[in-house]
């Protein structure tokens, strides 16, 4: 049996499909039109009015299910805008979800005025914020406390079948002690509500006005460390405005090392992605960022 097979994943969803799920939850849609890239779903553009998700495989649909129970409380919690759904179906027996489509852009590495970076820090404030004990019931996690450990107990498998076999035994070594000492330690650090893949492509930025409109993508949303939503921004912006999105924060002992840890996982993760979409380049790619973040020479 082939990886793609073992994960689930679903044939790809056309545009004559989309447009047929569409009609079954009465949109009567004039153009679909694909929206390209991310590892998680097939998207569409709706009309310019709505987005249209669709699971690529058995893990996303799980996680299209958790989307669907969480983002309408958080769009009633929020100052900012979230997907909110509108429509949801189910297609080849699998959920697909519409929402109204959020205008803006992604956040650009010119997106650095001091009113940008203090909505973008009141936002993620904001996000924090939400009950842990209400997102842990929506998401399904488990107590909130044991809920970050559970995430990666749970991810550990997926590497050592996946990704390990991709690397140089130095590599897969190295990955081995830091993600174990990772598990050993203690984790007494912030527990909330996060985004879990708070890349610069999931902020959305008003072109009139620069500043942000919301975050997108919620699929890998959690109950853990608020520190991981920090990471994608910490190599997008400058020291001096990632301070600023910071805001002084408290995210608990160890920062450095925690943030560190989950730059290098990102690069895990793409490995993954690369070994499951069958794309050698994308997994090549991973694995010599993964070698570059480590420090460990070709």
């Amino acid at each position: 049996m082939s990886v793609r097979e073992r994960l689930g994943y679903l044939r790809r969803v056309d545009t004559n499909e989309a447009m047929a799920a569409l009609q079954s939850v009465d949109i009567a849609s004039a153009r679909v039109t694909p929206i390209l890239g991310g590892w998680a779903y097939w998207t569409f553009d709706v009309d310019a009015q709505h987005i249209a998700r669709f699971p690529r495989n058995d893990e996303i649909a799980a996680a299209a299910h958790r989307e669907l129970a969480l983002l309408p409380a958080l769009a009633e919690d929020v100052s900012f805008m979230v997907p909110d759904p509108s429509h949801k179906g189910i297609w080849v027996d699998r959920p697909f979800v519409v929402y109204p489509r959020i205008p803006g852009r992604a956040l650009t590495r010119s997106d650095r005025s001091p009113e940008l970076l203090g909505r973008l820090k009141d936002m993620l404030a904001e996000l924090h914020q939400f009950s842990p004990e209400r997102a842990s019931q929506l998401l399904g996690t488990g107590p909130p406390r044991d809920a970050w450990r559970k995430h990666f107990e749970e991810l550990w498998p997926v590497i050592e079948t996946l990704a390990l076999p991709t690397m140089d035994d130095p590599l897969a070594d190295r990955v081995r002690r830091e993600f174990g000492w990772f598990l050993e330690s203690p984790f007494d650090v912030p527990c909330c509500l996060i985004h879990n893949d708070l890349g610069p492509e999931h902020i959305l930025i008003d072109p009139t006005t620069g500043l942000p409109t919301g975050l997108i993508d919620f699929e890998s949303a959690w109950v853990g460390d608020p520190a991981i939503d920090f990471v994608p921004l910490r190599a997008h912006l400058s020291p001096r405005d990632f301070d600023a999105v910071l805001g002084g924060r408290d995210l608990g002992d160890g920062l450095a090392e925690r943030m560190r840890f989950y730059r290098w996982m990102g690069s895990v993760h793409a490995i993954i992605h690369g070994v499951s979409e069958d794309r050698k380049d994308e997994l090549a790619a991973g694995v010599e960022e993964l070698r570059r973040r480590l420090d460990i020479p070709a």
